[in-house]
């Protein structure tokens, strides 16, 4: 057990004996003054009297008990002031994934883009201890927020993208149209394969890429040869797909080749329309053999003045009841 804020009970000393040293001199003045006033004859006999030493010793007895509550009360209020608290030291572990959300952002996407945000959304409920990271793309590649396990900052960008999706505001277009094209899918992946920082780490490295992989323009990189530079990073990519349904037969061939070089990749490939897409990709990153790493120490303190605060009430309510008896 030890106190947060140590100099509380000090002041308090301070203060209590600065306050006893004003009643002290008050009494003595009062005392000094007394000298003035008329002797009364044979107070002696009154004083002599059993009932007035009953009652003397009673009176007596109450003024200490009064003294003794105020001197226990400032006590505990010094305590409680002080925020009496353990300390404990631990070391989280932490799950040694990263994850990067990579978001084509082309118009071919614009209709599944706050669908796509959703199911991003639901993924980072999924995951703990994970970092995540967000990186938008079309013509050119741009890192919305970085890898991080801050999940209420990651909710945060994910509402505010989502506010711009839903208002048609151009903001989330930013650096994304330098290449030579739209929605160059390859280049992209590439882009989100290379976000990942800690490069001798042994960690689980994956890639969630959401696209129909209709492309417009020339690319560095085709997909497969994106999903080869993932292969050799020891990165897996899994690949969701907006535009793969049963109503869409004319992307077939899109889709076709986004799930070979998603299983080349040794991740895997999900149609958005499956609703097993959000567990399946989770469970097949939390499948990967990952060790877990120690985080950072972590020191909690926890106030304990429950039982101060019960005794400070006890006291008080002494006070009040003696005071009560002590006026009468």
């Amino acid at each position: 057990m030890e106190v947060i804020v140590w100099w509380a009970p000090i002041a308090w000393a301070v203060a209590s004996l600065a306050v006893v040293a004003l009643v002290v001199w008050r009494v003595r003045v009062a005392h000094r003054k007394s000298h003035d006033r008329l002797p009364v004859a044979h107070a002696d006999r009154l004083t002599a009297l059993p009932a007035y030493r009953r009652a003397l010793a009673a009176y007596r007895a109450m003024v200490a008990g009064f003294v003794l509550l105020v001197v226990v009360l400032l006590a505990l209020t010094a305590v409680l002031t002080a925020r009496p608290a353990t300390v404990t030291l631990s070391n989280p572990e932490l799950h040694n994934r990263d994850i990067v959300l990579c978001l084509d952002v082309s118009g071919s996407m614009i209709a599944y883009d706050q669908a796509v945000l959703d199911v991003f959304d639901t993924l980072t409920t999924e995951f703990t201890g994970e970092r995540i990271s967000l990186v938008v793309f079309n013509a050119s590649a741009v890192t919305y927020f970085p890898l991080t396990n801050d999940y209420g900052y990651i909710s945060q960008q994910l509402d505010r993208l989502g506010t711009e999706f839903e208002n048609e505001d151009p903001s989330y277009f930013d650096g994304t149209l330098l290449g030579n094209g739209s929605s160059l899918v390859g280049d992209g992946l590439a882009s989100c394969v290379t976000r990942f920082d800690r490069a001798d780490d042994e960690r689980s490295r994956s890639v969630i890429l959401v696209t129909d992989n209709i492309i417009a323009g020339e690319q560095i990189f085709t997909l497969p040869q994106a999903a080869a530079l993932a292969v050799d990073r020891d990165v897996r990519v899994y690949g969701i797909n907006p535009g793969d349904s049963a109503a869409k037969d004319y992307l077939r061939e899109y889709a076709v080749e986004f799930e070979k070089a998603m299983t080349d990749s040794g991740g895997g490939y999900y149609p958005l329309e499956d609703p097993q897409v959000v567990p399946a990709v989770v469970e097949s990153i939390e499948a990967e053999q990952a060790a877990v790493i120690p985080g950072a120490p972590l020191i909690t303190r926890t106030e304990h003045p429950e039982g101060f605060v019960v005794a400070a009430f006890i006291a008080l309510g002494g006070l009040l009841l003696l005071a009560w008896r002590l006026k009468r």
